[in-house]
């Protein structure tokens, strides 16, 4: 089968792309998150990353936590398991994001993030993560 030159370029910007994305998805690069978590006790959740390594702990960076408010962070899986809260997270600050002993290699993981049952109004929050 022979392939004319825009073909082939098509081709290898699509392989591109893809591989791009996929590098973009592992859970070693830092991603940048915004998500407004619901008041009373509301959630509000990152997009999927794949977790590389089922040994490592999560890393967060809060940039912002809206208003004077504070959140809970968590991971969690496609398949369900969740693990512990990391409480009280604030601006400008790292966290350690605890894993659950079924987030191995390849699992699909994202962020969850919780206000308090007090809490009147929705807490817009920024960041960067990786799920290791």
């Amino acid at each position: 089968m022979k392939f004319n030159r825009l073909t082939k370029a098509a081709i290898v910007t699509g392989a591109a792309i893809m591989l791009f994305g996929t590098a973009v998805s592992a859970g070693t690069t830092m991603q940048d998150y915004s998500t407004t978590v619901g008041r009373f006790n509301g959630s509000g959740y990152t997009s999927y990353q794949t977790k590389s390594s089922g040994n490592d702990k999560g890393l967060l960076y809060s940039n912002a936590v809206g208003g004077s408010y504070t959140v809970d962070a968590r991971m969690e899986s496609k398949s369900g398991d969740k693990a512990r809260w990391v409480r009280d997270v604030d601006d400008n600050t790292y966290y350690s994001l605890p894993k659950h002993t079924n987030m191995t290699s390849g699992s699909s993981v994202r962020l969850e993030f919780s206000n308090d049952l007090t809490t009147p109004v929705r807490v817009q929050v920024e960041g960067q993560w990786k799920s290791n």
